[in-house]
């Protein structure tokens, strides 16, 4: 090769007039020429060497190949087989299910039904349990406002007891007693400040002390009032007007009952008068003391329950 570029060289210095200058940078590159083609085929030499060792890699792969395709074969027939065996057992479970759901569908449905009357029922008590809880707050209100109205009424009775002791304090030892209970407050009188025996006018001291009672009621227009009239058990033999105990104990009310209503601010319609005879005793009828205390008149006063039955209704 570097004969065959001498030649070239001799034969274009002989058939050319070239300068020494031309020469030389021929030559120059000519010498750079050479050396690259002695790095192209060292080059080629490499790439040569490098070619026959990728074709002896790409042998071994190829072999390898081989066998990596065998491996993987029987790896996919492995999984394919698997998954073969997956679905028989998936569709044997499916199956299981429809079963267990058209069993239990039925079941089901009976539940469901029976959930919602269920639901019906719990709905029907609460609307229930709201009604009572309602009629127990408005039954509680009420009883506030009767324990409020009682406890006023007690207050005036109270008062009106006070009233009628400090009004009626000269009559005390005369055979007046007064009390409160059942809520009402209790005028009694003895028959000999009121009565001769087996009669029915009224003695002035009686009298006296009747005005009094009226007076207070006068002052206290919300006061019902009863006369009782009592006896013993002694039969009475009268004529006339009186025939019998029962006959007695109605005239000494009613005759106490125009006393009171001599005052004109004491309302007819609040008084009512009431003969007991001798079947309402305050104790047994076997001695004479226990006889006198048994022969008496209760003027009982209690409030009006008007307000009350408002409240009730």
């Amino acid at each position: 090769m570097k004969k065959s570029v001498l030649l070239i060289s001799s034969i274009i210095l002989l058939t050319s007039c070239v300068t020494q200058k031309k020469y030389d940078a021929l030559s120059q590159e000519n010498q750079r020429n050479s050396k690259k083609l002695s790095d192209c085929m060292k080059e080629n030499a490499a790439n040569t060497e490098k070619l026959e060792q990728l074709l002896q890699e790409n042998s071994s792969l190829k072999h390898e190949s081989k066998q990596d395709d065998k491996t993987n074969k029987a790896k996919i027939e492995t999984l394919e087989k698997e998954n073969t065996d997956l679905k028989t057992q998936l569709n044997e479970a499916n199956k299981k299910v429809s079963e267990i759901y058209n069993d239990k569908s039925e079941h089901l449905t009976e539940l469901s039904d029976a959930l919602y009357k269920r639901e019906l029922e719990l709905n029907a008590k609460e609307h229930t349990l709201d009604s009572l809880q309602n009629e127990f707050e408005e039954n509680q209100r009420q009883m506030k406002e009767m324990k409020a109205q009682l406890a006023s009424k007690d207050a005036q009775l109270k008062k009106i007891q006070n009233t009628l002791k400090d009004a009626l304090l000269g009559f005390t030892d005369k055979g007046l007693t007064i009390e409160t209970k059942n809520g009402k407050v209790y005028v009694l009188m003895e028959e000999k400040l009121l009565f001769e025996s087996g009669k029915w006018d009224v003695s002035s001291e009686g009298k006296k002390a009747l005005k009094e009672i009226a007076s207070v009621l006068e002052k206290n227009t919300d006061i019902d009032v009863m006369v009782e009239g009592h006896t013993d058990n002694v039969p009475l033999v009268g004529k006339n007007q009186i025939k019998d105990n029962w006959d007695l104990s109605v005239m000494r009310a009613t005759s106490i009952t125009k006393i009171l209503l001599e005052n004109k601010k004491v309302n007819p319609s609040r008084v009512i008068p009431c003969g007991r005879g001798e079947y309402a005793p305050q104790t047994n009828n076997k001695t004479a003391e226990n006889r006198a205390k048994n022969r008496r008149s209760e003027i009982i006063l209690s409030p009006k329950v008007n307000e009350l039955l408002e409240i009730i209704k």
